[in-house]
């Protein structure tokens, strides 16, 4: 039998009306010796009943899964830094984000996040035909809270989200159900915005099931393994090679998605410039860099996230100064780059509060670093 809500009025007043005809029963039958006899022998009705009932004593009334409302806008204002002076060689454009589940749920509010960004970097002049845009790691993977509602996007963590799913439900169940239209989304919106602002950008990286770009689409193999993929677009919205899929992966991650080739193509090639591409803590492995040796290349960037207690090969990547001293500024004198960025994402992810410092280091010597991760940042560096 189903649990039923039933009010506690309700459930007093049967306990009262059957105190008061269990009661008077037992008085007449106490006081039926002292009745008239009867002349007629009358059958004596059946009065009794199976009051075989079962009653949830749980008073709060069932959690009403909501439609979650538009978040109101968590930031005053995008903050520019620069790093060197205009010489018309181009720049690297690293934007940090600050995002919670709640600015994913609907496509367009996600998109708008995105874009006021970029209307900050337009209005600012910061953007021409060498510019490249890079966005952070797994700003893609946060599509996976598309369509979701209250119960799920008000959890306090991840685990307690997902078993709103089910008891038993995994992430990756997650991902894979919504692989489809995250990508869907994903290429939608960076395309679109690419070729708005006429720039060429990498959009931070997305976890999808074994991507790869054929003819000029993003196609999905459902039954293949998940990667963690940096996908770049280009100035007139156009899909773009390399895809690279993360190759060096932390424990927490390996629980969830492989490993890229470390042999793969990392190298990209927009007008005017060559840039190799690092996700996350690839930046720390020596044997990646030596495949760029000797081969003409402008810059590094990397699109990366890290969250509180993130540990990879006995380093605490939550420390900021980690990624400048064992990262790519240590090992980009090895490559004929002379410039990087290394974007972070930050925000309030359930329990865990992202919050890696976007920098970058021009000529070898000359470092930025975003001043928070509570707000926006652009970091803009000129070659």
């Amino acid at each position: 039998m189903h649990n039923l809500y039933v009010p506690p009025y309700k459930i007093l007043l049967f306990i009262l009306l059957f105190g008061i005809g269990f009661g008077t029963a037992n008085y007449l039958k106490d006081n039926e010796s002292n009745l008239p006899t009867s002349k007629l022998d009358l059958p004596k009705p059946d009065f009794s009943f199976n009051f075989d009932f079962k009653f949830d004593f749980n008073f709060s009334k069932p959690e009403v899964d909501e439609d979650i409302q538009k978040p109101n806008q968590t930031w005053n204002e995008v903050t520019i830094q620069t790093n060197g002076t205009d010489r018309k060689y181009g720049n690297l454009v690293g934007i940090q984000l600050v995002l919670k589940p709640a600015d994913y749920v609907k496509e367009e509010w996600w998109k708008e996040r995105i874009e006021e960004t970029l209307i900050k970097g337009k209005s600012s002049g910061i953007f021409d035909r060498k510019t490249i845009v890079i966005f952070p790691e797994h700003l893609g993977s946060g599509l996976v809270f598309l369509n979701e509602k209250s119960r799920f996007i008000n959890s306090e963590t991840l685990a307690e989200a997902l078993k709103t799913k089910g008891e038993n439900f995994s992430i990756n169940e997650l991902l894979l159900s919504k692989s489809e239209l995250m990508a869907e989304v994903y290429v939608r919106t960076f395309s679109s915005l690419a070729k708005e602002y006429n720039v060429p950008i990498l959009g931070g990286t997305i976890i999808l099931p074994n991507p790869k770009i054929v003819r000029g689409n993003l196609v999905l193999d459902p039954k293949g393994p998940l990667y963690n993929v940096a996908i770049p677009f280009s100035a007139d919205g156009k899909l773009m090679e390399p895809m690279v899929k993360k190759s060096v992966l932390a424990e927490e991650e390996q629980k969830v998605y492989a490993a890229g080739e470390t042999n793969q193509d990392r190298i990209w090639i927009v007008p005017g410039w060559k840039v190799g591409i690092f996700i996350g803590q690839e930046v720390f492995e020596p044997s990646l860099y030596s495949r760029l040796t000797g081969k003409a290349i402008d810059g590094l960037i990397s699109p990366s996230s890290v969250y509180p207690n993130m540990k990879w090969s006995e380093k605490d990547l939550s420390d900021p100064n980690i990624w400048k001293q064992e990262g790519m500024p240590k090992f980009i004198k090895s490559t004929r780059a002379q410039d990087l960025v290394q974007v972070f994402l930050s925000g309030h992810l359930f329990e865990n509060h992202w919050n890696g410092k976007t920098f970058n280091l021009r000529d070898f010597a000359f470092e930025d670093q975003a001043v928070s991760v509570e707000s926006p940042t652009i970091l803009n560096l000129y070659f």
